[in-house]
């Protein structure tokens, strides 16, 4: 009776304790277990936007808010940098993200912040703390909240925001004063020097109508054959943009290629990132687009 007792005893406590550890096992939160948002503002308006999110892998999708109405050059990734399926409507994005253990967005908008004279304000709503980056040598006149944290680096001032609405009015106007100044000697050398070129242009003129026309001398040459030599596994499509890359002397940018490919943005974004994998080609990164170049060890010298 007594070891009866006893495990009839401990059977209750086992089942007492069952419900504290339950709730570990399932996540009450949905697919997302942790997120951090990043807002990078430039000069002309613009916001880059890099959202990250951590995610509960047995779930098949996601639903994730955009900032902004208009989203340029968004690129979605899991975290092996691999694109992944999604659709946008109505300023949400629903990504198909199973197996998937995080997930990288990024894009640019530009209808988070507004002009007044030389006032800019940066205006969002969002459901976790984000960084705001602004630009070069800013001077911030009004926040609608404290931040959690301020911190300066290279003439640049990055903000970590509490969730909820963001308002930041800042002025760049020491940038714009280079800018501007920039333009104006440009411009007043320009006026002066005219003169100048336009005489040396018109005598280089006359020297060479009485020299006999030389061949034009084409440089930043790809040379294909050596490349092809090399690389004999290459794909058509591969070989495609090997070949449209030597008809723009090494160097094009990606949206030229996806226009002359004709093949789907994610097909053509992994075709690519193969091509640099096997070093044949560079991508460079750029704010509006990215510029893709045959590496130099297979241009002509």
């Amino acid at each position: 009776m007594v070891k009866r007792a006893g495990a009839i005893l401990g059977t209750l406590l086992l089942l007492l304790a069952a419900p504290q550890f339950s709730p570990t096992l399932v996540l009450a939160n949905g697919p997302v277990t942790s997120e951090s948002l990043t807002l990078t503002v430039y000069l002309d308006g613009f916001v880059l936007i890099n959202h990250e999110l951590e995610l509960n892998q047995t779930y098949p999708s996601v639903n994730v808010t955009l900032l902004g109405e208009a989203h340029e050059d968004l690129l979605v990734v899991d975290e092996k940098s691999l694109p992944l399926d999604y659709s946008v409507a109505t300023g949400k994005a629903v990504i198909y993200s199973l197996n998937a253990t995080q997930i990288k967005i990024s894009y640019f908008t530009p209808d988070l912040t507004s002009k007044t004279g030389k006032y800019w304000t940066l205006s969002a709503n969002v459901s976790t703390n984000a960084r705001v980056i602004l630009p070069e040598d800013t001077s911030i006149m009004s926040l609608n909240n404290v931040p959690e944290l301020i911190e300066s680096s290279n003439d640049q001032v990055s903000l970590i925001m509490p969730s909820g609405t963001i308002e930041i009015t800042y002025i760049a106007e020491h940038s714009l004063y280079q800018q501007t100044q920039s333009y104006e000697t440009w411009h007043l050398i320009a006026i002066v020097s005219f003169p100048i070129i336009a005489s040396i242009a018109l005598a280089l003129w006359f020297l060479r109508r009485k020299k006999p026309p030389q061949p034009k001398e084409l440089t930043d040459e790809v040379d294909v054959d050596k490349l092809l030599e090399r690389e004999k596994y290459l794909r058509p499509e591969e070989v495609q943009v090997i070949r449209f890359l030597a008809e723009k002397h090494g160097t094009a940018f990606e949206a030229e290629l996806y226009e002359k490919l004709d093949l789907p943005r994610t097909t053509t974004w992994h075709l690519l990132k193969r091509l640099e994998k096997m070093e044949i080609v560079d991508i460079q990164k750029s704010r509006r687009q990215n510029i893709v170049s045959i590496r130099k060890k297979y241009m002509k010298k």
